[in-house]
């Protein structure tokens, strides 16, 4: 059963946290702190993950570096996640502030924002001041659709922010010569085959990836 996975680590000056934990969008994010035990408070970094078995990896080579650098394990914990209802007005509050921090990489012009969501300005208004997302199914599964694709673009491009904002506005040869940002904004069925075109791109390089191990 996948469940979120928390571990804690001391010396005898420092400390060092690891929680496995699942976003809002069907992923997961390995979140670490670390720093002192007593002193200036400590550094916690966010890593996006594509599959709870990454997640274990990760967690795997944490314990194994730890205890290699002399940390002793101090505790485990296992927490049980219920599925959140995806049109509670909390969740829709978070979902706008992701969207629009989606906007914001991807530097969309108000009417490529209106394209997206396919909403009249009013509404869009209401969403960069804040606002929750409408409780509407389609609206809400656009939204779902593009923070998954922001996802899969971030765990490519993460560092390369430059490269994100060019593969958006190019035209795309796996995509019949369409640019990305075109075609998503096209419909709904577009948003979905970018996010499915994007998926199989990630299983292939995983693919390989691990095909190349092995020839090691």
């Amino acid at each position: 059963m996948e469940q979120p996975l928390t571990f804690r680590w001391q010396s005898a000056e420092n400390y060092y946290t690891a929680m496995l934990t699942p976003d809002l969008f069907g992923g997961w994010t390995l979140v670490t702190a670390s720093g002192a035990r007593v002193g200036k408070a400590g550094r916690v970094h966010e890593k996006p993950l594509p599959s709870y078995q990454e997640g274990l990896d990760a967690i795997r080579q944490l314990r194994h570096r730890r205890r290699r650098e002399g940390y002793e394990l101090c505790g485990t914990g296992f927490a049980e996640f219920q599925r959140l209802d995806p049109r509670s007005a909390d969740l829709r509050a978070a979902e706008t502030q992701a969207l629009l921090r989606l906007f914001e990489a991807w530097q969309l012009n108000r009417e490529e924002q209106l394209a997206l969501l396919d909403v009249d300005a009013r509404a869009l208004d209401g969403y960069l001041d804040g606002r929750p997302l409408a409780d509407d199914s389609v609206l809400l599964s656009r939204v779902a659709h593009l923070l998954a694709i922001n996802k899969m673009l971030r765990l490519r491009y993460g560092e390369r922010p430059d490269f994100l904002q060019e593969w958006l506005r190019l035209p795309n040869v796996k995509l019949a010569g369409r640019r990305p940002l075109d075609l998503m904004m096209a419909s709904r069925e577009g948003l979905l085959a970018m996010r499915r075109h994007l998926d199989r791109q990630a299983g292939a390089f995983r693919s390989c990836t691990r095909d190349s191990a092995t020839r090691r």
